[in-house]
């Protein structure tokens, strides 16, 4: 029996983001109801047996082509694909995160540069 310290003390320790642990224990949810194996999952969604068992511990992120597939495999009814864009924000540092949702909303870039010849647009003289 594990005494509350020693939880608080692992779940500072785990690096997992909550939202990939979260994922995982819904796919490991809707994979047990459908009756299927990891093996059966992974083959299903045309994944390795280690890609999901790592997914459902929530150590590896589901990418979107995984997220499809398991929802077509274990009928989620759309409560994965409803994660997904969660899922691969954790995927980014946590300073950089609500820049990354700001720049999803951006339309055009522009610049000026009344001196300056941007390197791409330069020539080898």
């Amino acid at each position: 029996m594990t005494s509350s310290r020693q939880k608080k003390q692992r779940a500072q320790e785990d690096d997992r983001p909550a939202i990939w642990v979260g994922y995982g224990k819904l796919v490991k949810l809707f994979r047990e109801r459908a009756g299927l194996t990891q093996q059966a999952l992974a083959e299903a969604v045309g994944y390795s047996y280690e890609q999901v068992a790592s997914i459902e511990q929530g150590r590896r992120p589901a990418k979107s082509a995984f997220t499809d597939a398991a929802e077509v495999a274990l009928a989620a009814g759309g409560t994965l694909a409803v994660l997904q864009d969660d899922v691969d924000l954790a995927r980014l540092p946590m300073f950089f995160q609500n820049f990354a949702l700001i720049e999803t909303d951006a339309l055009s870039f522009f610049w000026y540069g009344g001196y300056v010849v941007p390197g791409l647009l330069q020539t080898e003289d």
